[in-house]
């Protein structure tokens, strides 16, 4: 693997009994990326962070981290890795400096750097203020900065952030983020998180999408978009279906897919005929223009999408 990578991964996958949580992620991560992992609970999105984090053996397959394997190499992994949970798991009985304390202790740092580490990283938290306070008294948002102070104060290379900002209200989201981006733009640090948010990963330089254990999709953002086309028609009501065949029949449809509440179809442009299209179906109660986002690749790369199960073969490998 050349050293300009972060993360490799090679038919990465695990089962749970007979259930196969990832199948096969082939990945390539380059240095200071800002990547995003996307998909729904139980898409496998947890799995593939722990088994890059070290945290969970793999079934099949390679995953290395500059350069070392997960499975063999896991102390000098770590020592260059941030990982944040899905849930907080800050000490609620510690005070916000204690638990960055304990962390600097794990990692090596000596009294005097340790204290430079963390007054460094309450810095850029924003929670000088709340030092000497036990975690238990913080907000749902300071806890979620206070684990993101822990992940960054031994200034590591990689992020590994699972739904960091799941249950965040908007501000403490916007804080986590800025934050985030600061530690790629003054440090090189590589950024990899997991979200069912896919809005959130309409900025990164690349994204996975997991759908129930299988990789659906991978590229950039605007790659991705292109593929459903550069707008969106949302259309819904009893003469739906017919407004969808007419547009169809254009010839300018990307993408067609049937929702919980209609229609989404992308087209390269919202032509001037759509008027038209919309006036020959006029039992149609909602109909909206908008430009692509990645929701909407996802909805049409997972259309008919299930879980897969292990080969006999599989069954039972801790290789």
């Amino acid at each position: 693997m050349s050293a300009r990578h972060a993360i490799e991964t090679i038919g990465l996958g695990k089962d749970y009994g007979e259930v196969r949580a990832l199948d096969s992620l082939d990945a390539v991560v380059p240095q200071g990326a800002h990547v995003g992992v996307l998909g729904p609970n139980g898409a496998g999105k947890t799995t593939a962070m722990l088994m890059l984090a070290t945290l969970l053996r793999p079934t099949r397959g390679i995953a290395r981290v500059f350069e070392q394997d997960v499975v063999h190499d896991q102390t000098a992994i770590r020592r260059r890795l941030g990982l944040v949970f899905q849930e907080t798991s800050i000490d609620g009985l510690l005070t916000v400096r204690e638990n960055l304390q304990f962390a600097a202790g794990l990692m090596g740092l000596g009294r005097i750097a340790g204290r430079d580490a963390i007054d460094q990283a309450l810095s850029r938290t924003g929670l000088t203020a709340h030092t000497s306070r036990p975690a238990r008294q913080l907000s749902g948002g300071f806890r979620r900065l206070t684990d993101i102070a822990r992940a960054i104060v031994h200034k590591p290379d990689l992020l590994l952030l699972d739904e960091p900002t799941t249950g965040l209200d908007p501000e403490h989201r916007d804080r986590v983020w800025g934050l985030i981006e600061a530690e790629r733009r003054d440090r090189g640090v590589t950024v990899v998180f997991s979200t069912h948010y896919l809005a959130e990963a309409e900025a990164c330089d690349f994204v996975f999408m997991l759908a129930h254990g299988r990789l659906v999709a991978a590229d950039t953002p605007a790659a991705l978009r292109a593929t459903v086309g550069e707008q969106v028609v949302e259309i819904d009501g009893p003469d739906a279906e017919r407004a969808v065949q007419t547009m169809a029949a254009s010839g300018q449809v990307a993408m067609s897919v049937r929702t919980g509440r209609g229609w989404r179809i992308g087209v390269g442009k919202a032509h001037a005929g759509l008027a038209a299209i919309v006036g020959s179906a006029p039992c149609l109660t909602h109909v909206d223009v908008r430009d692509a986002t990645l929701e909407d690749v996802y909805f049409a790369r997972t259309q008919g999408v299930s879980r897969s199960r292990p080969s006999p073969a599989s069954r039972g490998s801790q290789s």
